[in-house]
């Protein structure tokens, strides 16, 4: 298994913020399981372990943002990681503006989406929720790239 984990800790992925909404507040997430699935509707896949908070306001809300970090916002990912935001307010952590409707995006990502849910699929620990992107923006920032032994530790 040690080997397997290795493997796929080869796989290029990217960091990210997946928001969403909570009450009159936010909630951020960091994530590395996203992709692309579509060009036509412009669509993304995120994968959220079901114990989640976020798995469960993405699931309510059928609406949730995506922010692609930037290199040199390591602190930000590492800000929104590791606590369960059904306890913490992560969204005062970093810096955000709302994109419509209402969605927080990091500021200075490389890039950030809205995006609504299409479909979501249970799969063994993670909830997979396939999206339509409804907006974005972008910077000219360069992504900031997963690299497991950054946020866990080895072994």
């Amino acid at each position: 298994m040690k080997e397997i984990l290795k493997c796929m800790d080869k796989i290029p992925q990217g960091v990210f913020l997946v928001g969403a909404k909570k009450g009159e507040g936010y909630n951020l997430m960091t994530a590395a399981f996203v992709t692309q699935v579509s060009f036509n509707p412009a669509s993304i896949a995120v994968s959220v372990a079901n114990n989640h908070y976020t798995a469960e306001l993405i699931r309510e809300q059928e609406r949730f943002s995506l922010s692609v970090l930037a290199e040199g916002q390591e602190a930000e990912a590492k800000a929104c990681g590791f606590e369960s935001g059904r306890k913490t307010d992560k969204s005062k952590r970093v810096q955000t503006h709302l994109m419509a409707p209402g969605l927080p995006v990091l500021d200075g990502a490389a890039a950030a989406m809205v995006c609504r849910v299409r479909q979501v699929v249970k799969y063994e620990d993670h909830t997979v929720f396939f999206a339509e992107i409804e907006a974005a923006e972008e910077t000219e920032a360069k992504p900031l790239p997963y690299v497991s032994g950054d946020y866990f530790p080895a072994g």
